[in-house]
């Protein structure tokens, strides 16, 4: 347990400071390194993470013809991906050595650089896309990977894993979901971004699949990406439209939804951090200054989208802190845990700007000297 664990607990139902727009922007792409994948004069590095930033940067390391280089082309080909206009800051490659296990690699590289909220699988081995949704569902990140087999992810959406976005594809080494991490991966994810619902991709072909296919990728929440037109037969594609089809989750939840919640999450620890570097007491001084911060953000949320906005007939969210001493509804007479250890306490609601859905939150932020000292390094 890490000294942010002991310093906060978020709990949901369903900026001054620090940004949390790298970690938005980064995809990790995971993998074994094989013989041929290198230039003759790269070795990569003994940290087992490196970081690129273009596709050429890519290449100087890896020879075009490797998966990771068709994985990396997909990312950085994708629209407003390229380095001038750029929605991903950062490619990540994370080598899985020969003997090493894929959460190994995971586990090895978020120790390195943790900047990254998108890990990708090289392989398609069942086996693998499951060790890789289960690390992001442990790990609080999402991955998206490729299945040519429907059945390949009966086992994870059983599990109910609202961090694994899977996208159906005939040809196995087709970098199609390198291409959909990219796409949604911003700082923000209001309006359609975060969604991988309707987006074209640049330089991955659609693929004609049959009702019966569709039906069953349907049913088990896999995307897949195919030309959609009103009109049937040879030829219609200028009629319509090449869409990636599938707005959710493995475990049923929106896609969308799920980075807007981990969004929010997030940017709640970080207010949370600035806070104690505010150094507040713990008295109705700081209750009314961690409520202050809270509306800020809230308000920001609203601003990108993620939060419905205040009409006349619905609050978008609403905020209470609890008071430490004062009355029957006090900390110190309804939560004694929390008294003795001068946590403040925050509770509220937000009604999601996707589908306008309740979210209810419980926030403790615990500011004891001795965590406090840690945290600010005194």
């Amino acid at each position: 347990m890490s000294v942010y664990d002991n310093l906060i607990s978020i709990l949901f139902k369903l900026p001054d400071g620090r940004s949390l727009e790298e970690y938005f922007k980064n995809v990790l792409l995971v993998g074994k390194i094989n013989t041929g994948d290198l230039q003759s004069d790269v070795e990569f590095p003994s940290t087992g993470l490196k970081k690129y930033s273009s596709y050429d940067e890519v290449i100087a390391d890896f020879v075009p013809t490797s998966q990771f280089a068709l994985e990396a082309n997909a990312v950085f080909n994708q629209k407003n991906n390229t380095q001038t206009t750029s929605q991903i800051q950062y490619l990540m490659i994370a080598e899985q050595g020969a003997s090493e296990s894929v959460a190994d690699a995971l586990n090895k590289a978020k120790s390195v650089d943790g900047k990254f909220v998108k890990v990708v699988p090289v392989s398609r081995e069942t086996a693998d896309i499951k060790a890789v949704a289960g690390w992001c569902l442990t790990n609080d990140r999402f991955c998206d990977f490729v299945v040519t087999d429907v059945d390949d992810v009966a086992e994870i959406a059983a599990a109910e894993n609202n961090y694994a976005y899977a996208i159906f594809r005939k040809n196995a080494t087709d970098p199609i979901a390198s291409a959909v991490a990219s796409t949604s991966t911003c700082g923000y994810f209001g309006g359609k971004d975060g969604s991988a619902q309707f987006t074209q991709l640049a330089g991955i072909m659609p693929e004609t699949y049959s009702d019966t296919e569709i039906s069953e990728m349907n049913s088990s929440n896999v995307a897949y990406y195919t030309n959609v037109s009103p009109i049937d037969g040879g030829e219609t594609d200028s009629f319509g439209y090449n869409w990636v089809i599938g707005s959710r989750m493995l475990g049923g939840e929106l896609r969308q939804r799920q980075m807007i919640m981990h969004y929010i999450k997030k940017s709640m620890g970080l207010m949370a951090l600035e806070f104690f570097n505010q150094k507040p007491v713990y008295d109705e001084t700081g209750n009314n200054l961690l409520l202050s911060m809270a509306e800020k953000q809230f308000r920001s949320f609203q601003t990108y989208n993620l939060v419905i906005a205040n009409t006349a007939d619905q609050t978008g969210y609403e905020l209470k802190v609890t008071p430490i001493r004062t009355g029957s509804d006090s900390i110190m007479n309804t939560d004694t845990e929390a008294y003795n250890a001068k946590k403040f306490k925050l509770t509220g609601y937000y009604y999601d700007a996707i589908v306008g859905e309740k979210v209810d939150f419980l926030f403790y932020v615990d500011p004891s000297d001795e965590q406090v000292e840690q945290i600010l390094g005194e």
